[in-house]
């Protein structure tokens, strides 16, 4: 395996979806370069995207989507950008960053960005972090700021006022890295709005929607493709590269981690996501010619889709918070997930997370009792082969088999991730490990666990990452698993004895994706679904 891959097609390439929904575009002086903001975060571990274009040669305009040309420079920040600058003479870009924490302060960033070298610097020291509201080069050795107050605790004003801090220094390439301290950024107190957002540096297609995470691909006998996103239940794409069908997601239901194809070849179960407390609930089968709705299927609680020989199930779980506890494993005979104890809230009491339930019900999540001492199972289950394979169904008691602890390490919790069998003893999984702890990075692991041979599923293998999988597959051909993380970086283990053999990351036009799905199409060829709503086919060479 050799990284990068090279990508050799783009589907549905949204307008370059982050960087097009720019809420800043600055332009440098002399018109070589534009730097533009992008609208939002795909996620809490990602960060909000800033790119910077060459503009077209000799015309003296910001790049437009025709002009296809590659990031000169690329960033993820973990605030939104509210500024920019191009320094008058040396190629360097400032940038500032910032928002209100919903609480009581404004935090942000002061970035410099070395144009030649792509060094990146962050300025302010670890307990200085200010909202960045405007920047300006007064010359080639001031830089003004324009700083939000540190809170605004008894301080109504603090959303319309700031203060003004001129920074001097005779070599702006020579600054440290976090060396601006508190003492340094003093200043009058003025007027200090936040800047506007621009127009959409890409006008989105009005009858496109708004691009979002792609949760699953699945490869047709013919070719084509079957994608479940954010901003859609089903979409059906040709091996070329052309959108045959798309089946849009509604207000309150996107597409859901899995599209299963039935055993008749026609149609396909898809799990819509929705609200989180009806999470999984509803599951809708998908004509695959034409894209209709052709039966629908609610639960009375939340549930699961999954797939066993080929056949969906259904299996309840608990939801909460956005986890889904269930995974999506492949290649296997038996369907498996991660078996909770705790039943499903079912009750419509109003209950708050900071109050006690008032309702007096019986339910126990709503009560507060504590499960934290019952076990969490690795569960395989398999259909019924006289079941009709068409069919949703709760699959009977007798076919599911709780079979080792979900985590290998007693007293830990490990919420569930993709996977996918080797064989029919050996299962590759991912999980996070939670601690407590909400700040990134997360610990998350990536395990080849025997199934069956010994009752607490000690991993043959463990390989720690700091960040969730978002995806991962097999490449048989050269018994190489491949694992996409939510930074967008994907990494390639062997399957056998889970030593690394590659990292890095799949850029496009220049820029770093992030996949967020991942499926195996043959030796040395992979999809990669990425968190803007693109569809890459990939194969390892040179980038």
């Amino acid at each position: 395996m050799i990284f990068p891959l090279t990508v050799d097609r783009v589907f549905a390439d949204r307008t370059r979806a982050e960087i097009g929904r720019s809420v800043l575009t600055v332009p440098a002086p002399d018109g070589t370069h534009v730097v533009l903001g992008g609208h939002d975060s795909t996620g809490p571990e990602d960060g909000y995207p800033i790119g910077v274009y060459a503009t077209p040669a000799g015309e003296g305009r910001a790049p437009g989507l025709a002009d296809d040309l590659p990031a000169v420079g690329w960033l993820r920040t973990a605030r939104p950008l509210r500024a920019a600058a191009f320094h008058p003479v040396l190629p360097l870009l400032v940038l500032g960053t910032g928002s209100y924490d919903g609480g009581y302060f404004f935090e942000g960033a002061l970035v410099l960005l070395d144009l030649a070298s792509g060094r990146r610097r962050d300025l302010f020291a670890d307990d200085c972090l200010r909202e960045v509201r405007s920047l300006q080069w007064l010359d080639a050795h001031t830089l003004r700021l324009l700083l939000a107050p540190h809170d605004d605790w008894e301080d109504r004003a603090a959303r319309s006022e700031g203060h003004l801090v001129d920074l001097t220094r005779s070599d702006w390439r020579a600054v440290p890295a976090r060396s601006l301290r508190p003492e340094d950024l003093c200043g009058p107190r003025v007027p200090a709005l936040l800047p506007q957002p621009t127009p959409p540096f890409a006008t989105p297609d009005p009858e496109s929607p708004r691009p979002g995470h792609i949760r699953s691909l699945t490869e047709l006998p013919d070719g084509d493709i079957l994608l479940t996103a954010d901003h859609a239940l089903l979409e059906r794409w040709s091996a070329a590269g052309d959108r045959r069908w798309s089946l849009p997601a509604d207000p309150r239901l996107s597409g859901g981690p899995l599209a299963a194809v039935a055993a008749d070849g026609a149609s396909a179960w898809v799990e819509a996501r929705g609200d989180w407390r009806r999470e999984s609930g509803t599951f809708i089968r998908i004509a695959l010619t034409d894209g209709t709705e052709r039966e629908r299927h609610t639960t009375p609680g939340p549930a699961g889709l999954l797939v066993s020989s080929g056949i969906p199930l259904l299996v309840p779980v608990p939801a909460g918070y956005g986890e889904l506890s269930r995974s999506l494993f492949r290649h296997g005979r038996h369907a498996v997930f991660r078996d909770t104890p705790r039943a499903a809230c079912t009750c419509d009491c109003p209950w708050d997370d900071d109050e006690e339930c008032a309702c007096a019900c019986a339910c126990p999540l709503c009560a507060g009792d504590s499960m934290d001492d019952e076990e969490v199972w690795l569960t395989v289950v398999e259909a019924d082969p006289a079941a009709d394979p068409t069919r949703l169904a709760f699959p009977g008691t007798e076919r599911r088999r709780q079979i080792c602890p979900w985590s290998w390490e007693p007293g830990e919790t490990h919420y569930d991730g993709p996977g996918v069998w080797i064989g029919e003893t050996d299962l590759v999984m991912a999980t996070v490990r939670y601690d407590g702890a909400v700040r990134v990075p997360k610990q998350g692991f990536v395990t080849r666990r025997p199934i069956g041979e010994d009752p607490s599923g000690t991993p043959r293998w463990v390989f720690p990452v700091d960040r969730t999988a978002t995806a991962l597959d097999i490449d048989p051909s050269t018994d190489t698993v491949l694992v996409a993380l939510s930074d967008g970086e994907l990494i390639a283990l062997d399957a056998t004895t889970g030593t690394l053999r590659a990292r890095g990351h799949v850029h496009v036009h220049g820029v770093p994706v992030i996949p967020t799905a991942l499926t195996v199409t043959g030796p040395g060829r992979l999809l990669l679904g990425t968190s803007d709503g693109r569809v890459l086919t990939c194969r390892p060479g040179p980038g």
